[in-house]
């Protein structure tokens, strides 16, 4: 008798036991065989095939062989059920074999800019924080980017974090030229610094800045032809024009009535030329534009910029215009929180700057800012002028 109940007893205390936990390895391995990925060959199903593991400070990699025939577009979608069933921040990427990166912390909520992110003497700005630390565009590879993203989630702060961080970096070559159709709120502010040239506030203003950067850009292409140049990282010339627009729909002729929509459309073509031909004559484009759709982000525009930026999106088309792809719609609501796409997609977290910290980081320098600006060469808008300077004259749509 004693010893027909030791089984059901021993059989309940294992119950009893905590369940062994199951590895990452373990998950995914269960994860591939209960969404069944893979292939079928005869009367067997082929799932992907560990062929190494490597242990990371903060994550793990984990490369598989994929059978052939399962393509790797398949596992795109397969990103959130990875990060539901792991319950960990993943990457997934395809480089002849499929590889998993298994983060050990997620990103951070929030993460403050301080100097120490500048690069001095460079066109780089930090774009953000992701699982294997901090990402950084070089405006000397990819010189324009498409920002977009629904309101009050990280555009703006994005776009001063940029001028900010060129401006400090590049005192003596950097000049800016801003397209601020909010009215100016946020960076006119600024035009009092000598780097700042102009900032536009309403689609006429635009126009008029636009028209003297156009008629700039074929003074360039003129001495560029002269000097049997093609590219300007590849010259002794060392400034850089940036036009930043803060809020492009609001230079869409579908939005404006009456006069405005001529000047609306020369505005158009004229961004699109500088998207076109301006990054090989040291024009560079930032487009932001918190309503991603065709008409708020022209087709020239959007083509001849490889760079985009997506913080959340309301829907899954505005993914698709910013990104040419969907997942921004499902980015978590975290200020700051964005996907960075060139080659591929990385989710970031955007350093937050205000007004407070520049201005007072830009007063501190402010003999270094005015100095800079003293020790440019003279203005010289003729042939000889190798910078490409030039005043602004009345736009003519």
């Amino acid at each position: 008798m004693i010893e027909w109940l030791a089984i059901p007893a021993m059989a309940f205390g294992a119950a009893l036991l905590p369940k062994k936990k199951l590895s990452d390895e373990k998950k995914i391995q269960m994860i591939f065989e209960n969404r069944k990925v893979g292939i079928n060959k005869g009367d067997t199903f082929l799932h992907p095939k560990l062929i190494r593991k490597y242990n990371h400070h903060t994550y793990t990699t984990y490369i598989y062989s994929l059978p052939l025939g399962v393509p790797s577009e398949a596992f795109e979608a397969f990103i959130p059920v990875l990060k539901d069933g792991i319950n960990k921040d993943v990457e997934v990427d395809f480089d002849g074999v499929l590889k998993i990166n298994v983060f050990e912390q997620g990103l951070p909520s929030s993460w403050k800019y301080d100097d120490d992110l500048l690069r001095p003497n460079k066109w780089e700005i930090p774009i953000g924080k992701n699982h294997k630390g901090t990402l950084y565009h070089d405006f000397e590879k990819y010189p324009h980017i498409l920002v977009g993203g629904v309101t009050r989630f990280g555009k703006t702060v994005f776009i001063k974090e940029a001028f900010y961080s060129l401006l400090i970096n590049q005192m003596n070559n950097a000049e800016f030229y801003f397209l601020d159709l909010k009215g100016g709120l946020e960076f006119g502010k600024y035009l009092g610094l000598p780097q700042v040239k102009s900032v536009a506030s309403d689609v006429f203003e635009a126009a008029e800045v636009l028209s003297g950067i156009v008629e700039n850009l074929k003074k360039r292409e003129k001495f560029f032809r002269e000097k049997g140049y093609t590219n300007i990282v590849d010259t002794p010339i060392t400034k850089r024009t940036f036009v930043i627009v803060d809020e492009g729909a609001e230079l869409s002729p579908n939005i404006i009535a009456g006069e405005g929509k001529k000047y609306a459309k020369f505005c158009q073509a004229a961004l699109s030329e500088i998207s076109r031909i301006g990054g090989g004559l040291g024009i560079r484009l930032i487009y932001c534009t918190q309503y991603p759709t065709k008409e708020a982000v022209p087709m020239q525009v959007k083509m001849n910029i490889v760079t985009r930026i997506s913080f959340i999106a309301a829907a899954q088309i505005a993914s698709m215009v910013i990104l040419d792809e969907k997942g921004a719609e499902d980015l978590p609501s975290i200020p700051g929180r964005a996907i960075y796409k060139i080659e591929k997609n990385r989710v970031v977290q955007v350093p937050y700057i205000d007004d407070a910290y520049m201005l007072k980081k830009m007063e501190e320098r402010e003999n270094d800012i005015i100095q800079a600006a003293t020790n440019r060469k003279p203005v010289n808008h003729d042939r000889s002028d190798e910078h490409g300077e030039n005043k602004t004259p009345s736009a003519n749509p």
